[in-house]
């Protein structure tokens, strides 16, 4: 589903830049006509998607090596539901960017967070009534159901955003096109990346292997997640940036500013799983998916540094300059395949995140970081100053609990949460005394004083 995906061709990522656009140029009749004009695209991508569902449907005996008569069934049912799926709200996901556009990020995220707790009790409403993974594919689609239609009431009803399907103004469709080519190369590496590794230990080692590898794996969506909640939400400001031409030192500034933020967290979750990963892996999966730790590692600790420059890859949207990162990052993702292929039949999986390890390191760190300092200006000098002076909280907090964690048995989730919690205080009250600067405090400070004066506890 993620091959199926990128048929949209990179579109999703370019419809908020376009939307910001012509909001921040003031044009409401050419933001409606561009709104429109990305769900008439939408609608044929829906029939290229459903066309190449139907072809992998049909062909899911690729993965007869590794998979029982039963479960290539199972897969060939889900392939069918998850590609009807995709193509029918697909269209629904331009409202979902008109919100971001014009900025409702309380609104946006308070839908996203209701939904991310709705759905997993759904899931295991379905699970507990025998479903199984057909289940799970019902459960989102009534969620999308929901959300979809939500947004898509905000849009019309509250932003009073009505798609016009009137002809754009001449050349935007071309432009809208180069544009996505690249972003949609890039969705491509993020599939070489994280799908493709799973499919190749499919087809080489089985079920049980390409279900400890997601589990692993999967650590790096949930970090991905927190990141991107931060740094998503300034394509709008950045577009407008740019339309007032503001200066490569306000570029720098944000990214350093939000870069700061999103190591405070990410650093909290890397340390604390570096710690309590092996324990929780085998308190929650088991102790025979114990590899899922290295899996996460090799996977999680590179991927810190992309994430807390994140803002980048949005200047760089704002600015129309991501066709460089998009090529090299397609290049560096070929050579993850490659070395996927190699190492996965002499060390398992382990050899796979070690491939993604090396591929991201090379790609996302050390030539993109050339790249935003000497092509797009930004400093990225000082950027580094910046988190190398917050960074031995981490360390030292990481591999302080590590080792008192290995001299203990947490042999229960009360032992684990209890270790967990203290940790977690403990990180707080380091990070607030060493790792945060004036503003960063007062973003903690100023919620707590208005609460503690709202009970009456201070004056």
């Amino acid at each position: 589903m993620g091959y199926i995906g990128l048929l949209n061709f990179g579109i999703g990522g370019t419809i908020v830049r376009y939307l910001s656009k012509y909001r921040a140029e003031g044009n409401r009749e050419q933001e409606a006509r561009v709104a429109g004009l990305f769900i008439k695209i939408y609608t044929v991508t829906c029939i290229l998607i459903l066309i190449a569902g139907c072809i992998c449907t049909a062909n899911v005996q690729i993965f007869d090596r590794s998979l029982t008569v039963q479960e290539l069934e199972t897969l060939r049912v889900l392939v069918l539901l998850m590609t009807l799926n995709t193509a029918l709200f697909l269209p629904f996901s331009v409202f979902n960017s008109i919100v971001i556009a014009y900025e409702r990020y309380i609104f946006n995220k308070l839908v996203s967070a209701i939904s991310t707790i709705v759905a997993p009790m759904l899931n295991l409403a379905l699970l507990f009534c025998g479903f199984g993974s057909v289940g799970l594919v019902i459960s989102s689609t009534i969620m999308h159901v929901i959300t979809y239609g939500i947004y898509t009431y905000y849009a019309l009803c509250v932003l009073k955003v009505r798609p016009s399907f009137q002809k754009a103004e001449q050349g935007l469709l071309g432009e809208i096109l180069r544009f996505s080519a690249f972003v949609f190369l890039a969705s491509i590496v993020d599939v070489l990346y994280w799908t493709t590794d799973k499919l190749i230990i499919g087809w080489a080692k089985g079920t049980e292997a390409t279900a400890v590898y997601n589990i692993g794996a999967s650590f790096n969506g949930y970090i991905t997640a927190i990141s991107s909640a931060i740094s998503g939400l300034l394509v709008p400001k950045l577009t407008k940036m740019v339309v007032e031409h503001a200066p490569k030192t306000e570029f720098t500034r944000i990214f350093v500013k939000i870069g700061r933020l999103q190591f405070i967290l990410i650093s909290f979750i890397v340390s604390a799983f570096v710690a309590f990963g092996r324990q929780f892996i085998s308190l929650w999966a088991g102790p025979e998916y114990s590899e899922a730790y290295y899996v996460a590692l090799f996977v999680m600790i590179p991927v810190t540094v992309p994430l807390i420059q994140n803002t980048g890859l949005n200047i760089l949207y704002a600015l129309n300059k991501h066709k460089f990162r998009s090529v090299v990052y397609s290049l560096v993702a070929i050579l993850n395949v490659l070395l996927t292929f190699w190492w996965v039949e002499s060390n398992g999986i382990i050899g796979a995140a070690m491939a993604t390890c090396l591929a991201y390191v090379l790609g996302n760190i050390l030539i993109i970081n050339w790249y935003y300092h000497r092509k797009i200006g930004i400093d990225i000098p000082l950027f580094w100053k910046n988190i190398l002076k917050m960074s031995p909280v981490m360390v030292i907090m990481g591999t302080a609990a590590f080792f008192v964690l290995d001299a203990f048995s947490v042999d229960s989730w009360a032992i684990f949460f209890t270790a967990a919690g203290i940790y977690t205080i403990v990180y707080a009250i380091l990070s607030y005394c060493f790792m945060m600067n004036d503003y960063e405090r007062d973003i903690i400070k100023t919620p707590v004083l208005k609460i503690l004066r709202k009970f009456r506890l201070i004056h």
